[in-house]
């Protein structure tokens, strides 16, 4: 029997017809161009329309079609992130997490595309013809002039999440020079003069500025660098870095590592020959990650409150997306020292320190 059912009792019972934006209009008393309007946020709706409105939605189950809705808006409530060049993920799930769970409590959908930096141009693209409202960037190895990263961009509001100084767009990132500062100067005031880096290769942006700084550090206070070998954020790569450093036969009583996953590598490198830490050597690394207070020893260690800087980038390219003629800016995070017992008075140093 065409539009009925049976049930296992053998009554029949009419197929739910399916709730349009007209019902909702003719139950709310109004018509269906103010309903479209509460359904697309219209501020020119009244609010105690509004509220009626959305009682009736409720009380029939009305379910927008979202297709339409993009459509007619140019908005689909959704923000796409792209991961640019990342080799090594580090603690990226877990800012993908977070960015994802900001973006959800602002009303949005987070997609999450990985993009090499050829295929920026098609990812925006692609990005525009499903009418995502904005772009948060995580593209840790891409140097790229603003003007040509506007023309790609096409207009999409974009927010990089990264520390990018030589830019004048939109992003928001932690300063990497007050970091590794913070690192060497805790290690000088502890009489340190010797001081070895196993920072990001170069190619990644903090790389350059974990090492520079430290180059820069220690020449402000008339020393000469240690020995460096880069490496890539893994805690093979910190091994091999620190196996290689000992190789050189150069002194160093002191090392900053580039991530605490380097610094643990490190350390059974310098285990491995003998040396103990901090006795021999004193060790820093970066991101006081959750193992960092708990391996033997404790690691003294530059921390990022990376929470607070994915839930920033979302709000930040959210604020533009509301509001397209802000004046572009940079937000910048400081770091903080966290010492724990890696760290300790240069060997036979006596000066009175509690090298914080």
């Amino acid at each position: 029997m065409t539009g009925h059912a049976c049930n296992t009792h053998g009554t029949l019972y009419m197929k739910q017809k399916k709730v349009t934006i007209r019902d909702v209009a003719k139950k709310a008393g109004v018509s269906y161009q103010t309903v479209s309007r509460v359904i697309n946020n219209n501020e020119s709706v009244a609010e105690d329309t509004r509220l009626r409105v959305q009682k009736v939605m409720d009380a029939l189950g009305y379910r927008p079609n979202r297709v339409a809705q993009m459509l007619t808006t140019n908005r689909s409530n959704t923000l796409e992130l792209f991961i640019v060049d990342v080799g090594y993920g580090g603690r990226l799930a877990d800012s993908t997490k977070n960015m994802a769970h900001a973006a959800k409590e602002a009303g949005y959908s987070l997609l999450v595309s990985d993009v090499d930096s050829q295929g920026l141009q098609a990812a925006f693209e692609n990005a525009a013809a499903r009418l995502v409202d904005g772009v948060i960037m995580y593209a840790p190895r891409l140097r790229i002039e603003d003007e040509k990263l506007l023309e790609l961009s096409s207009g999409i509001p974009l927010v990089r999440r990264d520390y990018v100084p030589e830019s004048r767009l939109a992003w928001v990132g932690f300063d990497q020079a007050q970091a590794t500062r913070l690192a060497v100067e805790h290690l000088l005031r502890l009489g340190h003069r010797d001081i070895a880096a196993v920072p990001p290769v170069s190619e990644i942006i903090n790389g350059y500025w974990r090492y520079t700084t430290w180059h820069n550090v220690l020449l402000e206070h008339g020393l000469t660098p240690g020995p460096f070998y880069p490496g890539d954020y893994s805690m093979l790569s910190g091994y091999i870095a620190g196996q290689e450093i000992i190789k050189t036969q150069r002194p160093f009583t002191a090392l900053v590592a580039g991530t605490d996953y380097m610094a643990v590598g490190c350390m059974r490198a310098l285990r491995e020959h003998g040396l103990r830490v901090p006795d021999d050597v004193s060790v820093v690394g970066y991101d006081n990650t959750e193992f960092a207070s708990y391996i033997d020893p404790a690691l003294t260690t530059i921390e990022f409150k990376f929470a607070r800087q994915d839930k920033m980038a979302v709000q930040y390219l959210i604020d533009l997306i509301h509001d397209p003629d802000m004046e572009l800016h940079q937000r910048v995070f400081t770091a903080e020292l966290v010492v724990r017992e890696s760290t300790a008075l240069a060997p036979e140093h006596t000066t009175s320190s509690d090298g914080r």
